[in-house]
């Protein structure tokens, strides 16, 4: 009996894709499932062989052949995006989302892109997430499955999840998305915020996990915090120190330049570990905090810099770091604990 809860501690761009794509392969998971907004925030990971992957609709576990991949019935869907991420990765059969789901329109994106206040002022994807979720508030939003084109993906992803995280040795892993500090209700920074919450509890209801069947709940902490648009961020430096330092980071699929911090503000992550709860942390984005961690695979190659980076974020979470992130791939993953046998 499994359910792992991947979120992220603060303005999300934190790798909780590769970090959800290197758990579903550690604990062979039978199911990875999406949770958040929608479609306006993406993930992607590097292969062990080079290929880059991107991804803003379903998670990105199929990574591991076991692996199917979910979207829960709180997530929007975009029919669009959805068919696209089936077909360029070859997931006919694999992929399901819940008939519950809300469904973007071209109507939705046309009202956001339109949206001066969301573009200027929030810093929006405006891909049509903020009004359909408004719609779907309304009740008057369509549903998943009353699509049919969606029909040979719709289920009932709820029972799914519960399904398979109560069945003793098989695995689910849920994919938050955005992060902690972008919560509608829980960030300091309204309106520079997401139009939903981004905390472990909210994903677990975004799949309707029960609660009782939550094993961990991984909190992923980037080493330097980044963030896309408006809004406060502590530590911030200049664009052009990041160029020159080689460390300059780009949205998925917006190609924004994403805003980066020297380092952590340890009075905001002290309060995400207590919204979220977290029994582990995955610290990603190491190599960046110290250019020697670049593409480090064991743990005698942790530098002291980075150990005390560990100590540190250990103390103000509350919960042990057990995998360090230190390069674009895959593999570049230093587990901090034995990987389960068997």
């Amino acid at each position: 009996m499994s359910a792992i809860v991947v979120v992220d501690a603060l303005w999300g761009d934190s790798g909780k894709g590769k970090t959800c794509a290197h758990l579903t392969l550690k604990h062979r998971a039978e199911l990875n499932v999406r949770a958040g907004v929608g479609t306006n925030a993406g993930a992607s990971v590097t292969l062990e062989d080079g290929t880059l992957v991107k991804a803003r609709q379903l998670p990105i576990g199929w990574v591991n052949p076991g692996t199917r991949v979910a979207v829960g019935p709180g997530v929007l869907v975009d029919p669009l995006v959805l068919a696209d991420e089936v077909a360029r990765f070859g997931l006919e059969g694999r992929a399901m989302i819940d008939g519950r789901c809300g469904v973007i329109t071209p109507e939705h994106v046309r009202a956001e892109r339109a949206d001066r206040h969301l573009a200027d002022t929030v810093g929006s994807t405006c891909t049509g997430n903020g009004h359909a979720r408004a719609d779907f508030v309304l009740r008057r939003a369509v549903q998943a499955k009353d699509v049919p084109a969606l029909a040979p993906y719709v289920t009932d992803v709820a029972r799914e999840v519960n399904a398979v995280a109560a069945d003793e040795g098989r695995t689910v892993v849920v994919a938050g998305s955005q992060g902690t500090m972008l919560s509608l209700a829980f960030s300091p920074d309204y309106p520079y915020t997401t139009s939903g919450n981004c905390t472990a509890a909210a994903a677990m209801d975004d799949v309707g996990l029960n609660w009782r069947l939550v094993t961990d709940v991984v909190m992923v902490v980037k080493a330097m915090p980044t963030r896309v648009g408006a809004g406060p961020l502590p530590l911030e430096m200049s664009a052009a120190e990041a160029e020159a330092r080689g460390i300059a980071e780009y949205g998925v699929h917006t190609g924004r330049t994403r805003r980066k911090a020297e380092g952590l503000d340890f009075d905001l992550l002290r309060y995400a570990a207590m919204l979220n709860g977290p029994t582990q942390i995955a610290l990603t984005f190491c190599d960046h905090y110290d250019p020697r961690m670049r593409g480090a695979r064991d743990t005698g190659a942790v530098t002291p810099r980075v150990r005390d980076l560990i100590g540190l974020v250990e103390e103000a979470t509350g919960a042990p770091v057990t995998m360090v992130d230190t390069g674009p791939r895959l593999g570049d993953m230093i587990d901090l604990v034995p990987v389960p046998t068997g």
